[in-house]
């Protein structure tokens, strides 16, 4: 079984494991009424969907002629989606930082993320390596996709861990969270950036 492959199966458990990790926060962001847990929430479930929609597209892209799915061209379609996701995430972000929202939420929640965060943020540098050894655009939109939910994940272990250490309403942690924000943000943009430079090399003239 070549990479590619590999990869695409072991996708069905990463998807099962991500529904439950948002499912976690989610009931934790309901419990404890925070807004920001609850927007996280939604911005990691719609990296689920956009992956099923790769793995989808990827499927069609084997059986289909039409040039709206070839590989180049589902990868462009995947970075410009990718694309406004991070706008709108950066939005979100900058609306926290200016409505001085307090990101508190249960305690099991640092616990729960930080074993998630941990482990696949191994995994998402390793595999992003292979991917790009593979060069298999379905195989790389796949494994950006496991990196921005590691990028998210970390966020809001990063929220919740300056929330225990520092007080919640101090400019030093309001800042800091900001900062991480603004790296997970400039994170995915170049991601996405990349990804729309790579699949129009790729495309024919």
């Amino acid at each position: 079984m070549d990479y590619r492959s590999k990869t695409v199966l072991l996708s069905i458990p990463s998807i099962i494991g991500s529904i439950l990790f948002a499912l976690i926060t989610g009931i934790a962001a309901v419990w404890s009424g925070s807004l920001w847990l609850g927007t996280m929430t939604v911005f990691y479930s719609v990296t689920i969907i956009m992956k099923i929609s790769v793995l989808s597209r990827g499927s069609m892209s084997i059986v289909s002629r039409k040039p709206g799915y070839s590989s180049a061209n589902n990868y462009r379609v995947f970075s410009i989606r990718l694309l406004i996701f991070d706008l709108v995430f950066g939005a979100a972000l900058v609306f926290f930082h200016l409505n001085y929202f307090i990101k508190d939420y249960p305690g099991y929640t640092l616990y729960v993320t930080a074993i998630y965060v941990l482990i696949r943020l191994g995994f998402s540098i390793k595999n992003m390596v292979q991917a790009k050894i593979s060069q298999s655009f379905t195989t790389i939109s796949l494994r950006k996709i496991d990196a921005v939910k590691s990028v998210v994940s970390l966020l809001i272990l990063i929220n919740a861990v300056l929330g225990r250490l520092g007080h919640p309403y101090s400019d030093l942690t309001r800042n800091l969270n900001s900062a991480a924000g603004a790296g997970a943000f400039l994170i995915i943009l170049i991601m996405s950036l990349s990804g729309l430079a790579e699949s129009k090399k790729a495309r024919p003239t």
